[in-house]
């Protein structure tokens, strides 16, 4: 616990320091994030059996992280049809041509799950320019607490208080009270926190409440993928929190979720 505390202060602050930063410094830290995302999605899709193509994978996934700032005609419907009939067509050419379909599916869906998905991120972070009030700032900084806030509340109250399984075939160790609990922690940080960026009630503890159920959902997204490989934990990158993938899982739903919430209704 220790370990999974100092750890977890750095990467806080990891966070933070980027997101002051600004641009190009959210730019590479999301595309560092994303690199040992994608690495560590290899290597489960290899436990697998059916290896994600690397030569598809990385160059797909970073177009789709980077769909805003690619040349107008470079649309993510061109990117998605290039990484179509290019991967496709490269797949007939190999040797054991019977795991091409799976691979490819792989690839681009690996693409989609960590490049696209992170993207939005980058998306709430842009969405006011200029942003003299740090709105973008603020919208990623209240979106990461209520997840985090969440997680925690989720750990401790599982452990002292757990009694129901929650999706054991997934994940054993999750249970009922720290799901419950989970969803009211994310609503209570981000009803607050959306006070403070102008999402008035009752979106902010809609916002709030969907921010910890999706987070839920993400982290067994990933626990499903996890079981499916074979593996505890994706990699030991980042000590008493396993790997990229293991920290950033309950985050990737997330952004999809708030971004169009926020702009549909215009609240941002």
């Amino acid at each position: 616990m220790p370990t999974r505390i100092v750890t977890a202060a750095v990467l806080i602050a990891l966070v933070l320091a980027a997101l002051i930063a600004g641009s190009i410094w959210v730019y590479a830290a999301v595309g560092v994030v994303l690199g040992a995302g994608l690495i560590e999605y290899w290597q489960l899709t290899r436990a697998m059996g059916t290896p994600a193509p690397l030569w598809l994978l990385f160059p797909l996934a970073y177009a789709l992280l980077l769909r805003d700032r690619l040349p107008s005609w470079a649309s993510v419907s061109f990117v998605l049809a290039a990484g179509t009939v290019l991967g496709l067509g490269a797949l007939v050419f190999v040797r054991d041509w019977r795991a091409s379909l799976s691979r490819w599916a792989l690839a681009v869906g690996g693409s989609l799950y960590l490049g696209f998905l992170l993207s939005f991120y980058l998306a709430l972070y842009f969405l006011h320019q200029p942003d003299p009030n740090h709105l973008g700032f603020g919208y990623v900084i209240a979106v990461f607490g209520a997840i985090w806030v969440g997680d925690t509340a989720a750990m401790v109250v599982g452990v002292r208080f757990g009694r129901h399984p929650f999706f054991a075939r997934i994940s054993p160790k999750k249970t009922v009270e720290g799901a419950v609990a989970e969803l009211i922690a994310s609503m209570i940080f981000f009803g607050i926190a959306g006070l403070l960026l102008n999402i008035s009630f009752p979106h902010n503890l809609i916002l709030g409440l969907l921010i910890g159920a999706v987070a839920e959902i993400g982290d067994l997204v990933e626990s499903q993928i996890k079981r499916t490989a074979g593996v505890k934990d994706t990699s030991q990158l980042i000590p008493g929190h396993g790997g990229a993938l293991d920290r950033i899982d309950s985050l990737l739903l997330v952004g999809v979720v708030v971004y169009y919430y926020v702009t549909f209704l215009h609240l941002a």
